[in-house]
């Protein structure tokens, strides 16, 4: 039985998803309507990083088993032959390199990571209209997540050496992860877009950092250095490492690397956020 022409005309016609993008918004307002969106969808955010930690660790129980053990055998490797190198006593030099180590494989791993973010998820957001800020809190997120996996080493060192870290010193690092993670959301933004746009930027970084763990003291004390110690004043990742490990081990100059991390990220949160808001557009077309 064939319709009559009215009963057609009352058949709706099918629906056309369209995404819409309007070409005379600024790219600061596109940026603050990123950025407002990924704070506004917490439910896909965790599941973005539930199944990222989940994909890249095999499980929760295998990353917490072998980031343990590779933490435990590189710390205890590390301490017992550089100690003995620098003349240094194990139960003062153990909690120094296994915070060192442990806060230097988040440092790495943000700026590294950082630096390829639109890379490596260009091919989700350049497809469905999902918030691209979104990537860093969930990057940072992970990378917390797998820093937390290797708290028992350093709180084993921590426990063997004798060390008794007050509250207030256990609450002054933990502002200081505060602070990192906050400074690594603006790099993140500021180097992916560099990044997206200069693809050998990974590269570039992966090869800084490198370098910066041989002349930053993850586990080796500044003091080494003798009247050469002033160096370490200049390089910011010395300061980041410092107001978390400084606080737990006693360092005496924690207020300055607070003064120097709280610069850093001043100049991140404006050179990151500029960057974001001129060409976070053109991701899409870069990546």
């Amino acid at each position: 039985m064939k319709n009559t022409p009215a009963e057609t005309a009352k058949v709706p016609a099918p629906r056309t998803i369209v995404y819409e993008f309007d070409a005379r918004e600024s790219g600061f307002s596109y940026a603050v309507t990123d950025l407002n969106q990924s704070w506004r969808r917490p439910r896909l955010l965790g599941t973005l990083i539930r199944s990222g930690f989940i994909s890249r660790h095999q499980g929760v129980g295998k990353a917490i088993f072998w980031n343990t053990v590779v933490s435990g055998a590189t710390v205890g490797g590390m301490a017992l032959l550089y100690g003995r190198i620098f003349g240094a006593q194990l139960d003062q030099y153990l909690p120094f390199v296994a915070l060192g180590i442990t806060v230097w494989g988040l440092l790495s791993t943000l700026v590294n990571e950082g630096a390829g973010l639109f890379l490596a998820a260009s091919g989700v957001f350049s497809q469905i209209p999902i918030p691209k800020s979104i990537f860093a809190l969930r990057m940072i997120a992970i990378a917390f997540l797998t820093f937390a996996t290797k708290a028992g080493v350093v709180a084993a060192a921590i426990l063997w050496a004798g060390v008794t870290p007050s509250f207030a010193d256990i609450a002054l690092a933990c502002a200081g992860l505060l602070l990192l993670s906050f400074t690594a959301f603006w790099l993140a933004l500021g180097l992916g877009v560099l990044g997206a746009r200069f693809h050998d930027l990974p590269t570039i970084a992966n090869v800084a950092m490198t370098f910066g763990f041989f002349v930053t003291p993850v586990f080796w004390m500044p003091q080494r250095l003798g009247d050469l110690a002033w160096v370490v004043d200049f390089n910011p990742l010395h300061h980041f490492l410092n107001i978390v490990r400084g606080p737990i081990v006693g360092a005496e100059d924690i207020a300055i690397s607070f003064a120097h991390a709280g610069g850093w990220s001043v100049a991140c949160v404006l050179i990151g956020g500029a960057l974001f808001g001129l060409y976070s557009k053109r991701l899409s077309y870069w990546a």
